[in-house]
């Protein structure tokens, strides 16, 4: 099955599991509205043989013309039922025509599976799903994990001859390391991509600061409300500019791997975005670096002289906001020692807003023990220092980080 036939057979399967709940729910609205038709008329003639019997529509009761004109809102109610059984016949000619694939997959159970069957089969051509696809969207963090899935979309995309398709978002939320949505823009214009910065209004401080609280592991607010409710408006801006008179076919491509935790283990490389296909686009998506671990990141990087933020030489090993509401101790302790070195103001920033609304960072400390540790730290210790390379040579020893550095060009 070439890739363009299994996008098809996905996007029917999507609809079968959706069509059937919704024919149901119109068959019983057309019989409600059906009923109440009836009920009118049985009403309305009740009414005619009594003003027949009282002499004439003159001497008719108030409730009798007020019957009237409810019998002239029915038939107007009427003519929606016709158009509603005219929209279920064309609907009831699709499943038939699509009667194979409905058989087929009966349960919402099956049709999953078959989705998944489908979408394990792409991701293994991604060429073939590049070429299929109208629209492929690298969402960047600026992180490693980011930098390896959007080298390896781009080599993709070129080897498919795609490379027009491809667009670079990032979503600055403002309480991130320096520099990093510079590093986003500049990823992206090595490959000549067109680059969107996306800035959601109050950033993560504001969102915390507006609900009084943090966001936590079970409402990761930081993430859905300043990045995954972002991209629907750029998709369909970006889809309407493509013209298409079809369905647009959407990579919404992501650096997860399944090795950073349990959950992200139980995600599929290629998945379908229910939330955000409609009848104009099926968003599919990529998790194109899922089966790597840090090691082949790290060696991806090496390999091919990408840029990398300086934050990953001074021991921390994830590029998100200063103060992660993921991280454990050690690393904020850590992160608040690289913000003592570079004299950053988060700190004080983030425990002002701490104290100001009355809610922990965290459920076991406060952000104000978490600077009192780092500090007390820095006092024994002296200040944390790093070398540019220090990432590189800590996952894959001082030789490759000599040759990655001997070899930049930024």
């Amino acid at each position: 099955m070439s890739a363009k036939n299994a996008l098809r057979a996905i996007d029917m399967i999507r609809c079968a599991g959706k069509a059937a709940p919704a024919y149901r729910a119109a068959q019983h609205a057309v019989r409600e509205a059906h009923d109440e038709y009836v009920a009118a008329q049985a009403q309305l003639h009740h009414w005619n043989d009594h003003t027949h019997a009282m002499g004439g529509a003159d001497r008719a009761s108030p409730a009798h013309r007020a019957l009237l004109a409810a019998v002239q809102e029915q038939r107007g109610a009427e003519q929606k039922v016709r158009k509603a059984e005219a929209r279920l016949q064309r609907a009831s000619a699709t499943a038939q025509a699509h009667r194979p694939v409905l058989n087929r997959y009966p349960t919402e159970r099956s049709r999953r599976r078959a989705t998944n069957v489908l979408l394990d089969r792409l991701a293994d051509h991604p060429v073939d799903l590049i070429r299929a696809a109208d629209l492929i969207i690298i969402q960047t963090s600026s992180g490693k994990d980011s930098t390896v899935a959007m080298h390896r979309t781009v080599a993709a995309a070129k080897a498919a001859g795609c490379l027009h398709k491809v667009r670079v978002m990032h979503c600055d939320l403002g309480s991130e390391w320096p520099g990093v949505p510079e590093l986003a823009r500049r990823q992206a214009e090595r490959y000549g991509i067109p680059f969107l910065l996306v800035t959601p209004d109050g950033g993560f401080l504001g969102m915390v600061e507006n609900r009084q609280m943090w966001p936590d592991a079970k409402r990761r607010l930081c993430t859905s409300a300043l990045k995954r409710d972002p991209t629907g408006p750029v998709i369909t801006t970006w889809v309407a500019e493509l013209g298409l008179d079809r369905q647009a076919i959407v990579l919404n491509v992501l650096g997860v791997r399944g090795a950073e935790s349990a959950s992200r283990a139980l995600k599929a490389r290629l998945a379908l975005d229910t939330r955000t296909t409609s009848a104009n686009r099926l968003v599919l998506t990529w998790n194109i670096i899922h089966e790597l671990s840090e090691q082949d990141v790290w060696q991806d990087i090496a390999s091919n002289g990408l840029e990398y933020h300086p934050i990953y030489d001074t021991g921390l090993e994830r590029l998100s906001c200063v103060y992660c509401v993921l991280a454990g101790p050690d690393w904020l302790i850590l992160a608040t020692r690289v913000c003592f070195a570079l004299e950053l103001p988060h700190p004080e920033t983030f425990a002002a807003l701490e104290r100001r609304i009355g809610h922990s960072f965290k459920q076991d400390f406060t952000l104000n023990a978490i600077i009192a540790a780092a500090r007390m730290l820095d006092a024994l210790d002296g200040p944390i220092t790093w070398r540019r390379g220090d990432a590189l040579r800590r996952h894959l020893g001082q030789a490759a980080a000599a040759q990655y550095l001997a070899t930049l060009t930024y």
